[in-house]
């Protein structure tokens, strides 16, 4: 008697404990939703005096910093245009700035610019040397409000457009984390996008299905498992969201390979006692936890059946919408999550930005090219082809379908910065130019001067995928120049194991689109200056494997980006490593 008494207590109390929750999940989402209505405004309003706002902010850029070090050597107060600013001020590149960084590091001011540092985030190496890149509170403050508020923004408007009621309110599931790390002046360092969850740090109870120890863990611990752990334990889960789509793959694949452990242990209310995760944070979550055995029943009939239809509108009802860049070099992981989300879930590509600038922002759900914020610095731009390739452009210059290397003014001390990024403009919303990302300039790949970029090598793999019916996961490309003449190699994680008697055709398909897809390699295979090119296929999870191996090395998860070109002896021995074998 005294048993079922005491069980139905505590089920009145994790019932109350809910109702609470949900409560103050709801205002939190209002009050999101608020800020994003102001953010989708802000770029309306912005992007109608497009032009008048980027002289502006260039000449407060200026004013602001006349007096800093930079400023005086580059004669500041004599700029008074554009023009003007282009004379005084070179195109830079980070070893311009790298000077003036190390010493602010150690804490001295007003090098650069004349506000104070607030962050210096950390690029993700995986071009070269990590760089640290100054970010002042205006700069964390565009990023809190293009990705954060701006999202809920966009999703509130989707659903007001498409249902005529608000997006539904719940608790979300974030693949970001945070690394609390500073410099030897006490100046908080790492990726961008952890600092800017961490400013949200009072939001995470009443908005996050992962507490805050594990959303900035301290030492470490299974972050897969604790993320998946305890979202599966919210029936009424109502958003998904990343950095980069692909860390939502790799949660959903670690749900798909381990449900059973996590319905057990959703089962016992437990934390499972051989994941590793430190005794402090075991003890904090497993107070929190308790047995959910209807929630774990239900998990277990819909995993049972199976991943061909989707899984996560079967297991989360309420998911409302999905938010991660999808774009560029993420554009496969757009397929692989629509396997588990379905079609009828928007999805969000938020933003193009990276360490040195917050540049643009999706407008709308689905968008696959970006806005440029007028006020959240100076962008000039340099034609890739035709006539001007030794001037920069402004905004009100650019045509649509061109393609241009982006150059960034920010807002924390980065003058004329040439980002290596080359954006395609495909349209204009109102005055402010709508951009994709295309591919860097310093990852071109060549052996006999032929240059292929990301761009050319995603077409090529777009094509041949659906030319030979095999879906690809993910792809690498490498330049053997150790065969007379050098060749490509191409290296591709299908879905499913290729059968060995379509490897002539199916390299036959790629080298025919990859030729295609830039014609000067075409022209170099046909003369004989390049050998013909190598397909190979890797083994299943093999980019997810690669991740998880530089995350154990210290990297960002927040930045991992795909390794396109196989450019060292590491990468080199792991994916070729991983080839898939067939007998003989």
């Amino acid at each position: 008697m005294f048993d079922k008494a005491f069980r139905f207590l505590s089920q009145q109390k994790a019932h109350l404990e809910k109702a609470i929750q949900f409560r103050q999940n709801v205002k939190r989402t209002i009050s999101l939703v608020k800020d994003g209505k102001l953010a989708v405004y802000s770029i309306d309003h912005g992007s109608r005096q497009a032009v008048i706002l980027q002289y502006k902010v260039l000449m407060d850029i200026i004013r602001n910093n006349a007096d800093t070090q930079f400023g005086r050597e580059h004669g500041f107060s004599q700029i008074h245009s554009v023009e003007d600013y282009r004379r005084q001020v070179p195109l830079t590149d980070y070893d311009t700035f790298e000077p003036y960084i190390r010493r602010m590091m150690a804490g001295e001011k007003n090098l650069l610019t004349a506000r104070d540092p607030q962050h210096f985030a950390i690029t993700s190496g995986s071009v070269g040397t990590p760089k640290y890149i100054p970010v002042s509170a205006q700069e964390l403050k565009k990023y809190t409000t293009y990705s954060v508020a701006m999202a809920f923004g966009v999703a509130d408007e989707y659903y007001r457009n498409t249902t005529g009621k608000s997006v539904p309110a719940g608790l979300g599931l974030n693949a970001v984390e945070m690394r609390v790390m500073q410099t030897d002046a006490g100046i908080g360092k790492g990726s961008i996008s952890g600092t800017v969850l961490s400013s949200m740090k009072d939001y995470v109870p009443d908005l996050l299905s992962s507490p805050w120890e594990i959303v900035a863990p301290d030492g470490e611990m299974d972050i897969k498992y604790l993320k998946t752990r305890l979202a599966l334990g919210v029936r009424n889960l109502a958003f998904m969201d990343s950095v980069f789509l692909s860390g939502l793959v790799d949660l959903m694949d670690y749900i798909r390979d381990n449900y059973r452990m996590l319905c057990k242990d959703i089962y016992y209310g437990r934390i499972d006692p051989d994941v590793n995760v430190p005794q402090s944070v075991r003890t904090v979550l497993e107070s929190q936890l308790r047995p959910d055995k209807e929630r774990a029943r239900e998990l277990m009939r819909e995993f049972s059946q199976g991943f061909d239809e989707p899984i996560i509108p079967r297991i989360w009802p309420r998911m409302s919408w999905i938010g991660g860049i999808g774009t560029g070099s993420f554009t496969p992981y757009v397929r692989k999550m629509r396997r588990y989300s379905g079609k009828t879930i928007p999805f969000n590509n938020l933003c193009y930005a990276a360490s040195e600038s917050f540049m643009a922002v999706a407008r709308h759900m689905s968008d696959t090219s970006f806005v440029l914020i007028p006020d959240g610095g100076f962008y000039e731009f340099i034609p890739v082809h035709g006539k001007n390739q030794n001037k920069t452009l402004t905004i009100e210059e650019l045509e649509v379908g061109a393609d241009y290397e982006i150059v960034v003014t920010n807002l924390s001390g980065f003058y004329r910065y040439r980002l290596k990024d080359v954006v395609r403009v495909t349209g204009f919303y109102n005055e402010a130019p709508m951009i994709r990302f295309n591919y860097r300039k310093d990852q071109l790949i060549s052996i006999a001067g032929e240059k292929t970029n990301e761009e050319a090598l995603r077409w090529a793999i777009t094509q041949f995928s659906l030319e030979a019916s095999v879906h690809i996961n993910d792809y690498s490309i490498y330049a053997n120049d150790n065969t007379s003449p050098g060749h490509y190699v191409i290296l591709v994680e299908p879905d499913q194991i290729v059968p060995k008697e379509s490897l002539t055709h199916f390299r036959e398909i790629m080298e025919n689109r990859l030729m295609q897809a830039n014609p000067a390699y075409g022209d170099m295979r046909r003369a004989g200056s390049l050998g013909p090119l190598e397909l190979v296929f890797l083994q299943q999870q093999t980019y997810q494997l690669y991740r998880d191996l530089m995350i154990m090395k210290g990297f960002s998860a927040n930045q991992l980006k795909p390794p396109r070109i196989i450019d060292n002896p590491m990468k080199e021995r792991f994916f070729f490593g991983l080839k898939e074998t067939y007998d003989e």
